[in-house]
C-alpha cells in the first residue's frame, strides 16, 4: 500500500484537474487542462447536454472526457516518472452532465422537466468500462449525484468540508461553469446549482482564458495606469476568472463603470482613469486593458454584461437558498468559496462586485474543494467514508432553479451592482 498512489479528478465542464497523492494524502503532482469537449461540444453544461442526447452523441462526449483525463495522466507520469501500475484508486467528481457523459448515459433526461438524471443511473466501481482509458482494472469511485444539476462535485465539496457534521451552518459556493451552492449543518443541507455560464473561468469573455501561463489574475488601476499580475509572470495573453473579478472591482472602484454596468464615456469619469476608456466603432465604450506588438487586449461592454449575468445568477441562487434555510446576513455562519481564483481574490473584491447576498463576512478561500473531497475519500477508511456520504445524501435537499419564477425575479433585480 505504501508504494501505491491515488488519483483525484475534478471533471469540470471547462477545466479538468487531477491530483496524484500517496496513502497519507500528501500531494505528489497536480495538473489541469481544458476539457477536450470544449469548445466543439459547447461552452456550458446546457450545450453539452444538447450534444449528448442519445447513445451515439454521448459516446463522443465520453471519448473526449477520457482523452482529457489520459492527457493529465500523461503529464503526471512525465513529471513524476511513475507508471500506470503505481496508481491504485481513481476518484472522480463532476457535475451531473459530466458524470453521466463519462459513464456513457444519454443526457436526454437532463434536457426537459424535471431535469433529473436517469433512474437507471449506476456508477461502475472499476475503470474497465471506459474505452481507451490508460488506467485499466483500477478501483473507481464516482461521487454520487444529489439531485438534478447538483452533481458529484457538490457532494465532494460538502464531504470535504464535513458540513454534515457541523453545528454552525456553512455557506459554500464552488465557482465553475456552473456555480454549485450549499448551505447546511448536521441537521440539514440545502443545495442548488446557479446557471452562471463560463465567465468565471474566462469563457464568453473576448480576451478570457483559463488560469494558465500568461493569464492576468490580479489587476490594479490607479491614475489611469493598469498594473497586472500574470500566471508565471509571463507576458499577458488574456484574463482568467480571478482577473476578471479583480478588473471589475477596479473599474467599479474608479467609477469607470456605473452600477448598471455601463462603461462610462471619459467625460463622465471623475478620476484619472478616464484615460483607459476608448470609443468603439459600435458607439459603445471599451476599456483598453493592455497592448503590445502582439496583442491589443480590451474589455468590452459585452464582457461586462456577461459578468453581470454570471454574478446575478450566483447572488440570486444564494439569496433563495439562504431564505429557504431561514438564515440571514447578521446570523452566525461560516463562508467558504472554492474555485481556481481561491488563492488570488480578496474578500473586499467579492463584496464590491456584489456577487453574494451578504457583506463583511470572513471568507475562507479554497482552491478546489472538489479535488480535496476526492483526495479525502480515496485516503479515508471505507466504513467512515461510506457513513459520511450516506449522511450527506440523507439530509440533503435540492432546490432546482430551472423555470423558477422566484429565481427570475431575483435575477432581474441583481443584474445591477449595489450602490
Amino acid at each position: 500500500m505504501q508504494n501505491k498512489y491515488f488519483l483525484a479528478i475534478d471533471l469540470g465542464t471547462t477545466t479538468v484537474a487531477a491530483a496524484l497523492v500517496n496513502h497519507e494524502n500528501s500531494l505528489i503532482s497536480s495538473k489541469s487542462i481544458l476539457n477536450f469537449q470544449y469548445p466543439e461540444f459547447g461552452i456550458d453544461s446546457i450545450k453539452r447536454i444538447q450534444n449528448g442526447l442519445d447513445q451515439n452523441s454521448v459516446k463522443k462526449l465520453q471519448q473526449r472526457a477520457v482523452s482529457t483525463i489520459n492527457a493529465l495522466i500523461g503529464d503526471i507520469k512525465k513529471e513524476t516518472g511513475l507508471g500506470c501500475n503505481d496508481i491504485e484508486i481513481v476518484a472522480i467528481a463532476g457535475n451531473t452532465a459530466m458524470e453521466m457523459a463519462l459513464c456513457g448515459y444519454p443526457l436526454i433526461s437532463l434536457s426537459k422537466p424535471p431535469y433529473r438524471p436517469s433512474s437507471a443511473l449506476f456508477f461502475p466501481d472499476k475503470t474497465d468500462f471506459l474505452p481507451d482509458f490508460n488506467l485499466k482494472n483500477k478501483e473507481l469511485f464516482i461521487f454520487p449525484i444529489l439531485d438534478g444539476f447538483v452533481g458529484g462535485d457538490t457532494t465532494a465539496s460538502i464531504y470535504y468540508l464535513d458540513i454534515e457534521k457541523r453545528d454552525k451552518p456553512i455557506f459554500m459556493a464552488d465557482f465553475g461553469t456552473n456555480v454549485e451552492i450549499a448551505i447546511g449543518n448536521k441537521h440539514k443541507i440545502y443545495t442548488t446549482s446557479a446557471p452562471a455560464g463560463p465567465a468565471f473561468e474566462g469563457g464568453n469573455i473576448k480576451f478570457g482564458m483559463t488560469a494558465e501561463t500568461g493569464a492576468i489574475f490580479d489587476v490594479k488601476l490607479k491614475d489611469g495606469i493598469f498594473e497586472f499580475k500574470t500566471v508565471e509572470g509571463a507576458r499577458p495573453k488574456g484574463i482568467c476568472g480571478s482577473g476578471i473579478m479583480s478588473l471589475v472591482h477596479e473599474l467599479l472602484r474608479e467609477n469607470v463603470i456605473d452600477r448598471n454596468g455601463r462603461i462610462l464615456p471619459p467625460d463622465l469619469i471623475n478620476s484619472e482613469s478616464y484615460s483607459v476608456v476608448a470609443n468603439a466603432p459600435s458607439g459603445e465604450h471599451e476599456v483598453v486593458l493592455y497592448f503590445d506588438d502582439k496583442i491589443n487586449m480590451r474589455f468590452f461592454q459585452e464582457d461586462v454584461r456577461q459578468f453581470q449575468l454570471a454574478k446575478s445568477a450566483v447572488k440570486s441562487a444564494s439569496e433563495i437558498l439562504l431564505e429557504k434555510f431561514k438564515i440571514y446576513n447578521g446570523d452566525d455562519f461560516d463562508v467558504y468559496l472554492s474555485g481556481t481564483f481561491g488563492s488570488h481574490i480578496k474578500p473586499e473584491i467579492i463584496d464590491l462586485i456584489d456577487i453574494l447576498p451578504f457583506k463583511g463576512k470572513r471568507i475562507n478561500f479554497i482552491e478546489s474543494s472538489v479535488i480535496l473531497g476526492c483526495r479525502k475519500y480515496i485516503t479515508s477508511k471505507p466504513p467512515e467514508r461510506e457513513k459520511d456520504l450516506s449522511n450527506i445524501i440523507r439530509i440533503s435537499k435540492n432546490f432546482p432553479l430551472s423555470g423558477s419564477k422566484l429565481f427570475e425575479k431575483h435575477f432581474i433585480k441583481n443584474i445591477a451592482f449595489s450602490p
